[in-house]
């Protein structure tokens, strides 16, 4: 009963935090596309460089396979819920800056209707934008004075879902994600010179976005040797063209920029104090934004309740996509994942060390972007541990990430970075019918 009252409450708390919160990433490369796309589940899949594909873990929520969902117990609940934060270094041939945030994450929960049929739903983000990014140059009529541009986004894609997973046979699963992929985009392009005199300009696009789109999930696994497993598993999701609208705005204002104030700040609480005139104003409600269809294939095997070891791999073409009105620096998306855990004794009465799972991992993407004529490629290693409460399962999670994206040559940006993230998985049985009361 504590747990529920728990749950009930956790819902109330995230569903407030997560109607403002705001995307955590600072990359100049989310300026193109959909941005940062968040494709490692949650942490106990982070911990195991993303792993999920042929991932099959009975008191876990796997939504990226959904047919992993039917490992569940028949008569138990799972209620999920987690944070995650970001620390990262950018640096360029010439400059060097630093950026920390962290925030919600996800909430899900998990349920069988069925003995051969399982339920989940959840709200997590499917992708992040967020930059900041300054250009310098010297105004030609006057070569005294700089000209400044400025480019500004923040925003992304969450996706609530809703899983269905199906034990069709013995050793079969089969299972299907509704998405409901949904969001807001703002970018603020702005130009102004070194001097207070002068006037800015802001172009302001507010891009709105929704779509329903459909993953099918499949794994087959098996026991041999009595303790020993495999699991292999599929993933499909379809090509998703959003219903878009893309509003923009062209301002004249006061010089903010040189007074350090944010133009989210600005044009929201000094618009009477300076000059403020908006010079065109036009909605284009065909606003082209799309992702392809995505594949994936995995597996894991080992030694149950002791060791796990898995490999993914994930293809996206989208390099005839077009995202945001654009599709020059678009290529094709490779994700490799190889993951790890070994827990020593999940049946040890006095040494609870040895009940932790400790796990790791590695992931390398060749990214959808191409800048620059270079494909923009970002790697990491993963370690995680798993600190078992109460009945075994209900648990903590934690995942540590320390990865690198992009390069310094050819002008572009090389980003280090360093993320975590902490989640509490209540597990419990809910459906028992008590012959006594």
């Amino acid at each position: 009963m504590i747990k529920r009252y728990l749950i009930i409450t956790a819902i109330l708390i995230t569903t407030n935090i997560f109607s403002f919160s705001q995307s955590i990433t600072n990359s100049p490369y989310t300026r193109f596309g959909i941005g940062e796309i968040d494709r490692n589940g949650f942490n106990h899949s982070k911990a195991m460089g993303g792993l999920s594909t042929g991932l099959r873990t009975r008191n876990q929520i796997n939504y990226m396979n959904p047919a992993a969902i039917s490992s569940q117990d028949t008569m138990s609940f799972i209620f999920d819920i987690g944070i995650s934060g970001i620390s990262k270094e950018l640096s360029s041939e010439t400059d060097y800056s630093e950026y920390n945030d962290f925030g919600f994450n996800h909430l899900a929960i998990s349920f069988p209707i069925k003995k051969w049929w399982f339920a989940s739903a959840g709200i997590t983000p499917y992708s992040k934008i967020g930059y900041d990014i300054m250009q310098v140059s010297e105004f030609e009529p006057i070569d005294t004075i700089d000209e400044y541009k400025k480019y500004f986004g923040r925003g992304g894609i969450n996706q609530f879902f809703i899983s269905n997973s199906f034990k069709l046979f013995t050793n079969f699963s089969l299972g299907f994600n509704l998405n409901y992929l949904f969001g807001t985009i703002e970018q603020y392009d702005q130009a102004y010179l070194e001097t207070p005199v002068s006037y800015c300009t802001v172009v302001e696009d507010k891009i709105t976005l929704s779509k329903l789109n459909y993953e099918i999930g499949f794994q087959y696994f098996n026991d041999f040797q009595q303790n020993y497993f495999i699991v292999i598993g599929l993933t499909y999701s379809n090509k998703t063209i959003f219903n878009s609208t893309k509003q923009t705005s062209v301002f004249m204002t006061g010089n903010f920029n040189l007074y350090d104030i944010n133009v989210i700040d600005y044009l929201n609480n000094y618009q009477n104090v300076n000059v403020y005139d908006t010079i065109s104003s036009v909605t284009d409600n065909n606003y082209k934004l799309e992702i392809p269809a995505k594949y994936s294939v995995g597996f894991t095997f080992g030694k149950k309740n002791k060791l796990v070891i898995g490999m993914d791999y994930s293809y996206q073409d989208w390099s005839n996509i077009t995202s945001l009105n654009n599709n020059d620096n678009f290529d094709t998306d490779q994700l490799f994942n190889f993951g790890f855990e070994y827990t020593p004794n999940i049946f040890a009465l006095r040494n609870y060390l040895k009940k932790i799972s400790y796990r790791t991992g590695f992931y390398y993407n060749n990214s959808y972007l191409r800048l620059e004529s270079k494909q923009i490629n970002n790697y990491g290693i993963t370690f995680g541990l798993g600190f078992p409460i109460g009945n075994q399962r209900t648990n903590i999670n934690m995942s540590y990430t320390l990865g690198k994206r992009g390069t310094t040559s050819n002008g572009l940006i090389e980003e280090n970075y360093s993320s975590f993230g902490i989640n509490l998985t209540l597990y419990d049985f809910w459906f028992i019918k008590r012959k006594f009361q």
